[in-house]
């Protein structure tokens, strides 16, 4: 959270500019900023990691700032810079916490903490923002909370909500707040923020492709080295028409070898490669993986379209049980390869 902070008021308010897409909604929140008519409470929503985040941050940058500059943060003066430090005491952000093994969560005691803080008097700008990340996150209890403040809330402090999940939260805290729509990053914004990460300009294609708008998921996959692991899939599947049983038995050593997460991801990368082909054999749908066309197509001389829906099958069904079994990874492969072959 603090880099985002950080990043919306450095060099403000160009930094509003250098945020990567979005330009409609930051349009529509730039004017309510400059005419001074944000509303009590504010709900961005869209998928994970389109910057969401960051603009909540710079938003709440802007709101309070002590010397704005047509509605956006200066960020030169004493609020910018103590926002910049993540040290604001009229900011104050909730995200998801892990228990034990429970997945992350919003609980009730930290909604009674934000509940507590948005009662306090400002101490230095003249209003508070409070933004709660992964809104989605929260249980029962933490959203009943919520609307209790939501319904009330007090005249001098301002709400973000971020989700990306909109519709798991409650319509009673929908309706009490103003609803902001994020869109995936086209390809040109996408294009910024990757190469701004030091990401080669030779997989923006393939890492826009597979994130499908996300920066980032562009960035994880980017990290945990994610084409390579793509290749390996495509060059499994052109090999599999002349595969032997002493191939299969290599390639599910080879395979099984690989950490479970990684395999899954492996079968996922195989399935979308499948979707595509189909595609393809359809004459139909924009292909994920456009990079690959030239060698997708080419597998149509090898097998066909009936072959690529039941190894699509049979590929979900070997990730379902890795994933839900103790079942031996490399047995699941190879029983995947021996039945894939025999149907080519």
């Amino acid at each position: 959270m603090a880099e985002e902070i950080a990043d919306a008021v450095t060099a403000a308010p160009g930094a509003w500019d250098a945020l990567a897409g979005h330009g409609r909604t930051k349009a529509r929140l730039h004017a309510l900023l400059r005419e001074e008519r944000t509303p009590h409470a504010l709900l961005f929503s869209g998928p994970r990691g389109v910057g969401k985040r960051k603009l909540a941050a710079a938003v709440a940058a802007a709101l309070l700032c002590r010397s704005p500059k047509d509605g956006l943060a200066c960020g030169g003066c004493e609020s910018c810079r103590l926002m910049a430090a993540g040290t604001h005491p009229d900011f104050y952000a909730v995200m998801p916490e892990k228990s034990g093994k429970a997945a992350r969560s919003i609980k009730i005691e930290q909604i009674r903490a934000l509940r507590t803080e948005a009662a306090r008097a400002p101490r230095l700008s003249g209003r508070r923002v409070i933004l709660l990340d992964d809104a989605e996150t929260m249980n029962d209890a933490a959203a009943n909370a919520l609307l209790k403040t939501l319904e009330e809330p007090p005249g001098d402090t301002i709400f973000i909500l971020a989700t990306g999940a909109r519709q798991s939260l409650l319509p009673t805290i929908l309706s009490r707040c103003t609803g902001v729509h994020f869109s995936p990053l086209d390809d040109e914004a996408m294009a910024r923020v990757l190469l701004a990460h030091g990401v080669p300009e030779s997989l923006l294609g393939p890492l826009a492709a597979l994130s499908e708008g996300s920066a980032g998921r562009a960035l994880r996959l980017y990290g945990e080295d994610a084409i390579a692991l793509r290749e390996n899939a495509m060059a499994t599947l052109e090999a599999l028409p002349k595969m032997t049983p002493e191939d299969v038995f290599s390639a599910g050593d080879r395979l099984g070898a690989m950490e479970r997460e990684r395999l899954l991801e492996w079968l996922r990368y195989l399935r979308l490669l499948l979707r595509d082909f189909l595609a393809i054999c359809g004459g139909s749908g924009a292909l994920l993986n456009a990079d690959l066309e030239a060698r997708l197509f080419a597998l149509s001389g090898a097998v066909t379209e009936a072959w690529a829906f039941g190894a699509a099958r049979e590929a979900a069904e070997t990730a379902r049980r890795i994933e839900t079994s103790n079942a031996s990874a490399r047995l699941a492969l190879e029983g995947f390869f021996l039945r894939a072959g025999k149907t080519i």
